[in-house]
């Protein structure tokens, strides 16, 4: 009788230790999981930022040409 108590003890006790050792697993792969996604959104906020900057290097030469031409027009549009 000693010796079957010992054993349930000891099931109760590692499966206890089992729980434990699921539940820390969980924790740690929620954790990772939220690293990834903070790291992903920095990646995209930064793909952004890049889009925009890409865009205003590019629009600004073209809205200054366009700014020029329509100043030479209006200035030298009276002489022909």
């Amino acid at each position: 009788m000693t010796r079957n108590l010992r054993e349930v003890v000891a099931a109760v006790q590692a499966e206890r230790r089992a729980k434990i050792v699921a539940a820390y697993r969980q924790n740690l792969i929620a954790k990772k999981k939220k690293r990834q996604l903070v790291v992903a959104k920095r990646v995209l906020e930064l793909d952004r930022n890049l889009i925009v900057i890409a865009v205003l290097i590019t629009a600004l030469p073209i809205i200054a040409a366009l700014a020029w031409m329509l100043t030479a027009l209006a200035v030298g549009g009276g002489i022909q």
